[in-house]
């Protein structure tokens, strides 16, 4: 090969390099613009509807601190004794004292943290409002252990009416506000190792209604899809869902210290990371999972 038939093939490589780094380049801005623009314009309203739960509480919790403005669905927003309504004030008192500039303690509100957090409003459900209702979490539940061989259908049917019919309705419910928006439904599954196959926790029927839901949405999720309303599964972690769907329980003394909690502290059964890592990204994805996990750990990628 001489020098000049060298020089050409060597400029053609090149420029064909050039056009391959420029489309390249063009796809990855793009996608860059079409990610931020679309977490922009879903970040938007979430409805938790049973927040009177440990686990309904702690999503909202965890969504209000990630900067969502968080519908509280609650049985009784006006009461003064719901654990959750305590929980509810304190967070608001506390974040009252930390944009008080006549306090000398409060945190800078420049604070990532304190500048990142949204707003939670407890209300009864209300599938009229329109405050660009973006998602549905429903997080109701209940959980009856007993030994199938003694426990009465009755306990079956409970189960089956909070755990399956209720999340249906709700979907039904609010189906035309998130079609307009486009938007999602969580519901929650069972634990990827549930919990009521475990010897002796008596959770047999409670499991199978969980496991209907897992069925439920997956049939939902292709019902809707020409709607544009994304149906997505969470899964809890592997924690006695006695606890998981039970009233948060307020700390009131530390037996060994003797300290006093202050009002509105509770031991939660879940840690914020966890929900955050799941429920984040299957409510803002393009493309969301069909069901997402909180026990999962979070995969780190080093650069």
């Amino acid at each position: 090969m001489d020098a000049e038939t060298g020089a050409i093939l060597a400029l053609q490589i090149l420029a064909l390099c050039s056009i391959v780094a420029a489309l390249l380049a063009y796809l990855m801005r793009q996608s860059r613009n079409a990610t931020d623009e679309y977490e922009s314009r879903n970040k938007r309203h979430v409805l938790v509807t049973s927040c009177d739960t440990c686990v309904g509480l702690q999503i909202a919790l965890a969504l209000y601190e990630a900067g969502y403005k968080v519908f509280a669905g609650l049985l009784d927003p006006s009461s003064l004794n719901s654990p959750s309504m305590k929980i509810l004030r304190a967070i608001e008192q506390q974040k009252e004292r930390e944009e008080d500039p006549t306090n000398t303690n409060h945190r800078n509100p420049q604070d990532p943290e304190v500048r990142a957090r949204g707003q939670i409003v407890p209300l009864e459900l209300d599938s009229t409002r329109e405050d660009s209702l973006w998602a549905i979490v429903h997080t109701g539940g209940l959980a009856l252990p007993g030994a199938i061989e003694r426990q009465p259908s009755s306990a079956w049917e409970s189960m089956l009416r909070h755990n399956l019919v209720a999340p249906l309705r709700t979907a039904r419910m609010f189906i035309p506000l998130l079609r307009a928006k486009r938007g999602r439904i969580v519901l929650l599954g069972d634990s990827a190792t549930s919990y009521g196959s475990k010897i002796g926790t008596g959770l047999v029927a409670y499991s199978a209604s969980r496991k209907a839901v897992e069925g439920a949405a997956e049939a939902l999720k292709s019902e809707l899809q020409s709607s544009g309303v994304d149906v997505v599964l969470l899964r809890p972690p592997p924690v006695n869902p006695l606890i998981l769907y039970n009233l948060p329980v307020l700390k009131t003394c530390d037996v060994e210290s003797g300290i006093i909690s202050s009002e509105g502290t509770w031991t939660a059964p879940v840690s914020t990371y966890a929900i955050q890592n799941s429920l984040i990204p299957a409510l803002t994805s393009p493309c969301p999972r069909i069901s997402y996990d909180m026990a999962a750990k979070a995969k780190l990628f080093c650069r």
